[in-house]
C-alpha cells in the first residue's frame, strides 16, 4: 500500500517538530514544513509518517492513502 504524505500549509506553524522528528522527510522553508517525499511505499516509511502526523502540535502534517 501507498500514502501520501502532505502539510497543510495554512495550518502549519512552523514549529520544526517535523523535520526535528524526522529530517529525511520534512524540513523547514520560509517558516512552514516542507514535505521531502509524497508517496510513502514500505511500513516503516508510513509508520514514521504516523508517528509525526500524531506529534504536530498544529495537526499540519497529513497522511492519506494514495488514489488509484
Amino acid at each position: 500500500m501507498k500514502m501520501l504524505l502532505t502539510i497543510d500549509r495554512d495550518a502549519c506553524a512552523g514549529a520544526g517538530t517535523c523535520m526535528a522528528m524526522n529530517p529525511a522527510l520534512f524540513q523547514v522553508e520560509d517558516g512552514t514544513g516542507v514535505v521531502l517525499q509524497t508517496v510513502l511505499d514500505g511500513e516503516e516509511a508510513i509508520q514514521a509518517a504516523i508517528d509525526v502526523a500524531e506529534c504536530c502540535p498544529t495537526e499540519a502534517v497529513l497522511v492519506a492513502p494514495e488514489e488509484s
